[in-house]
């Protein structure tokens, strides 16, 4: 047997028993999840939770696996996870009209791009902030983690168009932040 399996041969003896590959997985991709679990809600405890629930889920469902992207299945899983924690959250606070002011932002991380000859720097609670959900998941799906649109429109269950547009809508969102910060500073 190779020293280091790949994801796919990961998966095959998981399926055929050896649970302690999950863990591998687990310690492959978490950083990963967290991270995305953060960009989406801006609250590092609730990512911490969050990522653990995108994992147990995947536990749970191991065997149906079929995928050929085990990074993309599980930021599919993270996005889903997010989706009803957002749905919960909304039930729970009905009566809260300030949203943001319980978010513990998520601190210094910050997202970096190019876009053509502008590299920019956006931090976490910049993107939670200035683009609205489905255009800071697609921004981040796609300069965060280097995702294709074909790749974004299958994890969010739209067409490529939409995820092309979602991406652009959004970086250009970003620039016109930018612009208007770099012009308050001068």
């Amino acid at each position: 047997m190779k020293a280091s399996l790949d994801d796919r041969e990961m998966i095959r003896e998981i399926q055929r028993g050896k649970k302690e590959y999950l863990n591998t997985i687990a310690e492959k991709y978490y950083d990963d999840i967290y991270r995305f679990c953060c960009y989406q809600t801006g609250n590092r405890q609730e990512a911490w939770d969050l990522a653990q629930e995108t994992f147990l889920h995947f536990i749970r469902y191991v065997e149906q696996y079929h995928y050929k992207n085990l990074k993309g299945y599980l930021l599919t899983i993270a996005r889903n996870v997010c989706i009803d924690y957002f749905r919960k959250y909304q039930r729970r606070n009905q009566q809260e009209t300030d949203f943001s002011s319980e978010m513990d932002w998520a601190g210094p991380e910050c997202l970096s791009f190019r876009t053509s000859q502008e590299e920019m720097i956006v931090s976490v609670e910049e993107l939670s902030v200035q683009l609205p959900a489905l255009q800071r998941e697609a921004v981040i799906l796609y300069y965060g983690y280097g995702f294709k649109y074909r790749e974004i429109a299958h994890m969010t269950g739209v067409g490529m168009a939409t995820a092309k547009s979602r991406v652009r809508q959004g970086t250009e969102k970003l620039k016109k932040m930018v612009r208007k910060e770099e012009l308050c500073e001068e």
